[in-house]
């Protein structure tokens, strides 16, 4: 799918301005509807395309992909940003690089959201930092603040239809299992890293599993895969490296 030329220039006329606009870090797909354009904060080396929004790979119709930040996004590294999603900023959401963000999927961050590298949210999934409303403790008549930060860690992957709560902190390297997981507290220092979560609210349902996304090597194993039902990779294989990312 090529980006929608005049949709990119304008976006990044927008965001950055003539000079860092003419590097074009963002490459807009599809029909995108923009109400506020807020900071985008890239830090690291700029390249063309870096951010990619509003992508379609499988032909379906195209919902508006909104954009309504009115805080601040910052960059570490490539980002894609699949057809019809949602963000809504108010404060800081970090992407650290390599993260994918299928198509559907709701950011409404009222704080912070932060994910980590190579973080695979499935489609259809929602992440939000506060309960919108407060709520009055009848005998005290205290109020307490509705928000707290979402911290993602690194090569996570999320599947469909998962929502994630306000405070929600995952360990590297978790796998969350669909459909209609919730998320809702502090992960880290309870469960492993390689662990499965699953259910509502979330439960650990298998451990030492890790995700494989250099899709060269997946591409390759799935003729393997689907004629033996597995295999088994040699004895002194580095799986850091035959599971990660390459750039995207």
């Amino acid at each position: 799918m090529r980006p929608n030329i005049l949709r990119t220039i304008l976006f990044n006329l927008r965001a950055f301005g003539i000079r860092k606009a003419m590097k074009m870090p963002v490459y807009v797909y599809g029909p995108i509807k923009v109400y506020n354009m807020g900071a985008i904060d890239i830090k690291c080396p700029i390249k063309r395309g870096m951010i990619k929004l509003g992508m379609n790979y499988d032909n379906t119709a195209l919902p508006y992909t909104i954009w309504n930040n009115m805080g601040t996004i910052e960059v570490g590294g490539p980002v894609w940003i699949h057809h019809g999603c949602r963000l809504q900023n108010r404060g800081v959401v970090t992407f650290e690089g390599g993260d994918i963000i299928s198509h559907e999927c709701t950011m409404d961050i009222y704080e912070s959201l932060r994910l980590g590298k190579h973080v695979s949210i499935g489609y259809r999934s929602e992440m939000t930092d506060s309960d919108v409303h407060y709520l009055v403790d009848i005998e005290s008549r205290r109020i307490n603040k509705n928000t707290k930060p979402i911290v993602i860690g690194s090569n996570n992957w999320f599947g469909s239809h998962t929502f994630v709560k306000k405070g929600t902190v995952t360990p590297d390297f978790t796998i969350v299992a669909s459909p209609n997981a919730v998320l809702l507290k502090n992960y880290v220092g309870e469960i492993e890293p390689y662990s499965i979560l699953a259910g509502s609210p979330a439960r650990v349902i298998g451990k030492g599993k890790r995700r494989l996304f250099n899709y060269q090597k997946e591409t390759l194993i799935r003729e393997k895969i689907n004629r033996d039902g597995f295999i088994i990779l040699p004895e002194g294989t580095n799986i850091d490296e035959f599971c990660k990312l390459k750039e995207l």
